[in-house]
C-alpha cells in the first residue's frame, strides 16, 4: 500500500487532500458550534445544513455529468478556490462581529453549490491517479487520511475554539451561567474558519502540479446527449445491479438517520451533559475518526469478503453503528461514547474502501463521474437534509430521537444483510 507514495504524482495530491481534509474537519466543528451558540436551537443547527443540502441535492448528478465531459481535477479546483473564498469571508464577518443567522444561511447555501460538484469529482479522481490494480491501496490511502483529519482536525477545532479546556465535567448540577456563549467563542470562531481557508488555498495549489490521465471516454451515446440523459444512464446502471442498487439505497438510510446523530445530535447531547460542550464534543468525534483511521489501514492491507458477501457483512456491521445511538442515551460518559464510536468508525470504513474500490472496479470508466455522483447524492448529498430534519425532532427531545433512529437502523440494516438480493453482483438480463 505504502509503495503508492512512491509515485510523485499521488504524493502531491495526497498532500493538498491530507490538509484540505484536515481544514475540513476543523469546520465541521466550528459550523455547527457557530449556530448553536449563536441560536442556542438544535432546529436551526440541523436546519442550516438543510439549506446547504438543498443545492447539494439538486445539483450533485449533474456534477457528475459535468466531471464526465470535463476532469475531476478542474472540477475540484474551480470548487476549492470558491470555498476558500466563502470561508474566508466567513471568518472576516466573524471577527468583526457583524456575522447574522440569515447571512449564515446564505453561505451555507453557497457552500452547498461548490459541494455539489467537489464530491462526486473527488471519488472519481483516483482511478486517473493510479492503475486499477493499486484502486484499493489508493482508496485505503485516502480513507486512512480522511479518518486521520477526522481525528485531528476535531481536537484542533476544540483547542482553537475553547484556547484551552478548564474540565469535562457533567452539567448536571450546574449553573446554567457557566455554559458556552457566542461571545466567548467568537475569537475562536474566526480563528477556526481562518485555518479551513488557509487548508482550502493549500489544497488549491497543490492540485495545480497533479497530472491525471484521461478517462475512457469511449460509450454508445451521441456527444450531443442531454445532461438528463447522461445522468438516467449511470441511474439505470446502477439500477441493473441489485447488489449495487441495495448498496447505494443503505447508504441514504444511513447517512440520513446515523450520520445527523454525529453533526447534530452529539453537540447538543454534549452542549446538554458537559461543561466542556465543544471539547466533548471534539474529543467523540475524533474517536470514530481514529477508529476509522485503523478500519482504513486494515483495509489496505486485509482482503475484504468476496464480491457476494460484501454488501451483507458491510451492513451488519451497521447494525452496531446504529446501537451505539441508544447505547450513548442510556449511559452518558464521554469515555463510553468515544469507546463505542471507535468501534464504529472501525467497522464502518473498512467496509466502505472495499464498497468503494468494487464500485470503481466494475464500473465502466466512460460512467464513473455520474455513478460517484449518484452515491454522493444517497450518502453525503442528501445529509445536510437529513440533518434539518434530525434537527427538528432533536428540539422535541433528543433522546427520544436518537433511541428511535438506533431502533430503525438496527432493523433496516438487518434486513438488508439478510436480503438474498444483496448477493446478486451480475447485471439483470
Amino acid at each position: 500500500m505504502l509503495k503508492l507514495f512512491r509515485q510523485k504524482n499521488f504524493s502531491i495530491f495526497w498532500f493538498g487532500e491530507t490538509i484540505s481534509i484536515i481544514g475540513d474537519q476543523i469546520s465541521l466543528i466550528a459550523f455547527p458550534w457557530l449556530v448553536l451558540q449563536m441560536t442556542d436551537s438544535a432546529a436551526l443547527t440541523g436546519l442550516v445544513f438543510a439549506v446547504q443540502g438543498i443545492p447539494r441535492a439538486f445539483l450533485m448528478l449533474a456534477g457528475g455529468a459535468l466531471v464526465d465531459r470535463t476532469s475531476p481535477k478542474f472540477v475540484m479546483l474551480a470548487s476549492n478556490l470558491i470555498r476558500m473564498i466563502l470561508v474566508l469571508s466567513l471568518a472576516y464577518l466573524i471577527s468583526i462581529n457583524s456575522i447574522e443567522i440569515p447571512t449564515v444561511f446564505i453561505m451555507a447555501f453557497a457552500f452547498g453549490v461548490a459541494d455539489a460538484f467537489f464530491y462526486p469529482a473527488s471519488t472519481s479522481i483516483l482511478p486517473s491517479l493510479v492503475s486499477r490494480k493499486e484502486l484499493q491501496s489508493g482508496n485505503a490511502i485516502i480513507q486512512m487520511t480522511l479518518h486521520l483529519g477526522m481525528t485531528v482536525g476535531p481536537v484542533l477545532a476544540a483547542v482553537i475554539i475553547a484556547g484551552e479546556v478548564s474540565s469535562v465535567t457533567s452539567q448536571q448540577g450546574v449553573d446554567g451561567s457557566v455554559t458556552g456563549s457566542f461571545e466567548n467563542d467568537k475569537i475562536g470562531l474566526s480563528r477556526a474558519f481562518h485555518v479551513d481557508a488557509m487548508t482550502f488555498a493549500l489544497s488549491f495549489l497543490s492540485l495545480l502540479l497533479v497530472k491525471v490521465r484521461p478517462l475512457d471516454e469511449s460509450d454508445d451515446s451521441d456527444e450531443s446527449i442531454s445532461m438528463i440523459s447522461e445522468v438516467k444512464q449511470a441511474v439505470n446502471w446502477v439500477s441493473s445491479i441489485p447488489a449495487v442498487k441495495l448498496g447505494f439505497i443503505g447508504m441514504a438510510v444511513i447517512h440520513f438517520f446515523f450520520m445527523p446523530m454525529i453533526f447534530v445530535g452529539i453537540p447538543v447531547w454534549a452542549k446538554q451533559n458537559f461543561v466542556e460542550g465543544a471539547y466533548v464534543f471534539g474529543m467523540v468525534t475524533a474517536a470514530y475518526g481514529l477508529g476509522a483511521f485503523l478500519g482504513a489501514i486494515s483495509a489496505g492491507y486485509l482482503k475484504g469478503p468476496d464480491d457476494k458477501n460484501l454488501i451483507p457483512y458491510m451492513f451488519w456491521a451497521y447494525v452496531f453503528s446504529g446501537s451505539t445511538l441508544a447505547l450513548i442515551v442510556f449511559y452518558k460518559a464521554y469515555w463510553w461514547a468515544m469507546l463505542l464510536f471507535f468501534i464504529a468508525g472501525g467497522f464502518d470504513t473498512y467496509f466502505y474502501v472495499h464498497f468503494t474500490t468494487w464500485l470503481q472496479r466494475i464500473t465502466p470508466e466512460s460512467l464513473l463521474g455520474r455513478v460517484m455522483s449518484v452515491l454522493m447524492l444517497m450518502s453525503m448529498g442528501l445529509l445536510p437534509v437529513a440533518d434539518g430534519i434530525m434537527g427538528f425532532a432533536i428540539d422535541f427531545s433528543l433522546n427520544l430521537t436518537m433511541v428511535l433512529s438506533a431502533l430503525f437502523l438496527m432493523i433496516f440494516c438487518s434486513l438488508v444483510a439478510l436480503n438474498p438480493r444483496a448477493r446478486i453482483t451480475t447485471q439483470k438480463s
